[in-house]
């Protein structure tokens, strides 16, 4: 009789225990975003560059946006390149950001200007910022899930961070309505990281017609009509915790120019040099500029 009810038993506690297992699987990526998350927010200096690919639409703009920099202590410091191939040229701009203030230099500007309230080289320096891409994450995400580990000879690992839909649409509103209306007096106009052949400046153009009488684009329409979804891979080192690069892919279906706009785009970013890059220049100095 024993042997019979060990036959029976220890199938079921095997499959109990499988079962506990696939349940796992979750709670467990979502624990390790946590760990990355928490591990990254302690350093204080590192280095990262990245890019920005559009993989559908107009070959000619596939790499919109390149940046590179460094953190060290509580600053950043950003060198973005903004192409603008319709005109055959490339836009540089350097972002100092220190003790909560905002510097800013372009072109061929030897000295750093205060950005004061103009929050639009904010906006550009949060697009490609790693620290905030984990913040947005965190307040974003609606799901963390394990990835396949397809190279077990390395350190590597990774998870995908689904973001909300709704609330990455309500993000992109506030965006476009800090860059839309008469009262925005800014020479800069940043890149839309969530939709980013918006970044023409084709929406913010009053719109034609008689029946039609706004003197600015309706922001809540152009959203209501957006189809938007995105999500992160974080891969990160199994033995430090510390991530190594993000992959943002976005993908937006929306109404611009009278026709319907479909776009699969990707942000990568590369992080490196933990603890081991040099401090960030005084705002008064000449020109320095991270290599």
């Amino acid at each position: 009789m024993r042997k019979a009810w060990n036959f029976i038993f220890l199938p079921l506690l095997c499959a109990a225990l499988a079962g506990c297992n696939t349940m796992g699987a979750r709670p467990n990526a979502a624990a390790a975003f946590d760990q990355v998350r928490d591990r990254f927010a302690e350093q204080e200096a590192f280095a990262f560059y990245g890019q920005t690919k559009l993989l559908t639409g107009d070959t000619a703009n596939g790499n919109v946006v390149s940046f590179s920099g460094r953190k060290h202590g509580d600053g950043i410091l950003m060198n973005v390149n903004l192409s603008q191939p319709e005109r055959k040229r490339v836009n540089t701009l350097s972002l100092l950001s220190r003790q909560q203030r905002l510097y800013v230099k372009q072109g061929s500007d030897r000295e750093w200007k205060s950005v004061g309230r103009d929050g639009s080289f904010r906006q550009e320096l949060n697009n490609w910022d790693p620290v905030f891409a984990f913040r947005q994450m965190d307040e974003l995400k609606k799901s963390v899930l394990p990835l396949t580990d397809r190279n077990t000879a390395d350190d590597i690992e990774a998870v995908r961070v689904l973001l909300d839909s709704t609330r990455l649409k309500n993000w992109l509103a506030e965006q476009m309505k800090e860059q839309a209306g008469p009262h925005v007096q800014s020479a800069h106009q940043p890149r839309l990281k969530l939709a980013m052949m918006l970044s023409d400046g084709a929406w913010r153009a009053p719109r034609q017609g008689a029946a039609i009488q706004a003197a600015e684009p309706n922001v809540d329409e152009i959203i209501d009509q957006m189809e938007l979804e995105a999500e992160y891979t974080v891969y990160y080192n199994k033995t430090t915790m510390l991530p190594t690069s993000l992959v943002m892919s976005i993908r937006s279906e929306y109404d611009a120019n009278n026709q319907r706009v479909l776009e699969h785009a990707q942000v990568e970013t590369f992080l490196q040099n933990y603890g081991q890059v040099p401090p960030l220049p005084e705002p008064t100095s000449a020109e320095k500029t991270a290599k």
